[in-house]
């Protein structure tokens, strides 16, 4: 079993008397654990021997599909540093003034018990079922294969309700976050999306592209991350990682799905979306577009990312991305056209 840097030495942890039949999120309110005999409640933390919320399993950020990549091996589960450990309580805590609100400690917590009000909390409020035990081998053993059924429980409800306000301050903080940060951010939403991702090691000047992900059973792409303003770019960047992949990696542009992952969509004058349509054109490769809050969205809506079966296409003729976001989630989303850049430019 994988151990995590931060483990530390327990006084207590916590088991449960019966499994869920599944976990709900309700938004600005404590998850629900609901049980097989009709009843449920909200569970506290299970101050886990190995917290998914902190860390990714060495599993987890492997790339099987081209093992030989160069990748980060930053296990870090929040992309911003915002969760530590708390020795008094035994259990997470979320640092407000570095926390982005992105959802993913919420998502990776077996049991529900990160939720969101005002802002991030762990529920600490042992609940009637659960126990709270000494942490010997057996318990242990105990705890950790619960979590490894809770794992597959459904988890159902969704975790933000997209706003004008919530989403304008997440992207006040992420246009702040330092470079180094924005490959890992959408790294760790991609994995949360169900989707494989490595991303390029910092100072590796070897590999250009920015990452490899791969959606689905057959999705394999080269990825351009672009936080700023200037993502032409990008999309001239993806040919020449479309490139090394064929020639390092023999993946053909046939197989490759290339994605361009934006802060906020850019601008028709930038010309990006030109750019987007001369290479379908030519070459007959579509450039998948998608933003930040549009992958935010379908995270906390617990959504799976396949750009095999959903593509996110758009060039000059229609540069929208809403329809996408709204066919996945079978609604409407009730934000106001050109928000931010998130479904298309900003007007």
């Amino acid at each position: 079993m994988q151990i995590f840097s931060e483990q530390k030495i327990r006084n207590k942890i916590s088991v449960l008397k019966q499994i869920p039949v599944n976990i709900e999120y309700v938004p600005n309110k404590k998850s629900i654990a609901n049980f097989k005999d009709g009843t449920n409640c909200s569970i506290s933390c299970l101050n886990c021997k190995n917290p998914l919320c902190m860390k990714y399993l060495e599993s987890e950020i492997s790339f099987k599909k081209v093992p030989t990549f160069s990748s980060d091996t930053n296990n870090n589960a929040c992309p911003v540093n915002a969760i530590k450990w708390n020795p008094e309580t035994e259990s997470p805590e979320i640092e407000q003034d570095k926390c982005i609100k992105c959802g993913l400690c919420i998502k990776r917590c077996p049991v529900g018990a990160i939720y969101c009000d005002s802002s991030v909390k762990v529920n600490t409020e042992k609940s009637l079922m659960q126990e709270i035990v000494l942490p010997d081998d057996e318990k242990e053993l105990t705890q950790k294969e619960q979590i490894e059924e809770l794992q597959t429980i459904p988890k159902i409800g969704t975790l933000f309700v997209e706003t004008e306000d919530l989403l304008n301050e997440i992207y006040e903080k992420l246009s702040n976050i330092r470079h180094e940060a924005h490959n890992i951010i959408v790294r760790n939403i991609l994995l949360g999306l169900g989707c494989s991702c490595a991303i390029r090691r910092i100072g590796d000047v070897y590999t250009r592209m920015d990452a490899i992900y791969k959606s689905g059973d057959n999705g394999i792409g080269a990825m351009e991350i672009e936080f700023g303003k200037d993502t032409l770019d990008a999309s001239r960047g993806i040919l020449d990682d479309i490139a090394v992949l064929n020639t390092r990696y023999n993946i053909s542009k046939e197989q490759n799905n290339p994605l361009v992952v934006c802060l906020q969509l850019p601008n028709a004058r930038q010309g990006y979306w030109q750019v987007v349509k001369d290479i379908k054109i030519v070459e007959n490769i579509k450039i998948n577009t998608i933003s930040i809050g549009a992958l935010l969205i379908l995270l906390w809506n617990n959504k799976i990312l396949n750009l095999c079966t959903n593509p996110f296409y758009a060039d000059f003729d229609n540069m929208s991305i809403k329809k996408y976001v709204e066919d996945i989630l079978g609604r409407k989303i009730q934000l106001i056209d050109g928000s931010i850049g998130i479904f298309e430019p900003i007007k």
